[in-house]
């Protein structure tokens, strides 16, 4: 199996290299590719450039493409929508029509913030109503991969895609920047009191538990197909996410301050909860505790209390 990875070098890329390199296999090949840290085995691929992806595409002629490259955070898309809706939806488009065409399997990483947060828990048929620009631009990269596919099915047969919608993620950062979680672990290492808000509901989700998810759908080739949602096992804001990376660092939690409103830039929704039923139907389950995921993340970062 010859599988490409998009987005290789980010907080899940580097954990699906792992978890994906067994399914290549010594005869086949995993191909990662990154717009920035690189480092060996991964290929710079700026997926903006169309040129540049034709050629890289017909060159490696994937059997599997798991699309993870994202500009993920609402408030920098908000920033500069235009480069944001090159990234998320004109570079899905593109991507997904040379990989159905080809008939390749494709795997399309999405977002529970295609939802609004107001009825939840939210099964794979639920309607969605994104809030803010960061989730019309998925929902839209969700409608380009489905339309590509649709086209192929039409000239040559059903080909499958997977649409894998994912809460907020943590995990081993490089820097503490690199996740909304991680980042709470930074302002506490300042040790000065600080506001963290405790009114939208998430699910956080460590990105080994996503990665070996998404394994197991590139390994179930039958049953993979359509929409699955990863729901994370515990409910916290980020108040409650705070309390319990001051335990885990050994700082004092009275540095958090409650802050009841809803966050201020790009509306968030208030409870996107996933029903991950069809991921439980193929026997996954995250293994990773919260406070067990974020103190091994967070190790590295110790001596600089």
């Amino acid at each position: 199996m010859k599988i490409l990875l998009t987005g290789a070098s980010g907080l899940l890329g580097r954990s699906l290299m792992d978890h994906l390199a067994p399914l290549a296999g010594k005869d086949g090949l995993l191909i990662g590719t990154a717009r920035s840290r690189i480092k060996p085995p991964l290929h710079a691929l700026d997926l903006t450039d169309e040129a540049a992806v034709r050629k890289a595409f017909s060159e490696w002629s994937p059997d599997v493409v798991v699309h993870s490259a994202a500009e993920r955070r609402p408030d920098v898309v908000d920033g500069d929508p235009s480069a944001a809706e090159r990234l998320n939806v004109g570079a899905t488009a593109f991507l997904a029509g040379l990989a159905a065409r080809r008939g390749s399997r494709f795997i399309y990483i999405s977002t529970d913030y295609v939802f609004d947060g107001t009825k939840p828990p939210y099964r794979t048929q639920a309607a969605p109503c994104p809030l803010n620009a960061y989730g019309r631009m998925k929902l839209a990269g969700e409608s380009a991969v489905r339309d590509a596919y649709m086209a192929a099915e039409q000239q040559k047969g059903a080909v499958p895609f997977t649409i894998v919608r994912i809460p907020i993620l943590y995990g081993r950062v490089e820097t503490l920047s690199e996740s909304p979680v991680t980042e709470l672990a930074a302002k506490l290492l300042e040790g000065k009191p600080f506001k963290a808000e405790n009114w939208a509901m998430r699910y956080p989700a460590h990105a080994d538990d996503v990665a070996r998810a998404i394994a197991l759908l590139v390994g179930e080739p039958s049953n993979a197909g359509g929409i699955f949602h990863f729901a994370g096992a515990e409910q916290l804001t980020k108040y409650g996410m705070a309390l319990v990376i001051a335990k885990e660092l050994g700082l004092d939690a009275n540095l958090v301050q409650s802050d009841p409103n809803p966050p201020a830039g790009a509306p968030r929704p208030k409870d996107c909860r996933l029903d991950p039923s069809r991921l439980e139907a193929l026997g996954f389950k995250p293994r990773i505790a919260f406070a067990d995921g974020i103190r091994e993340a967070l190790a590295p970062f110790k001596g600089g209390i």
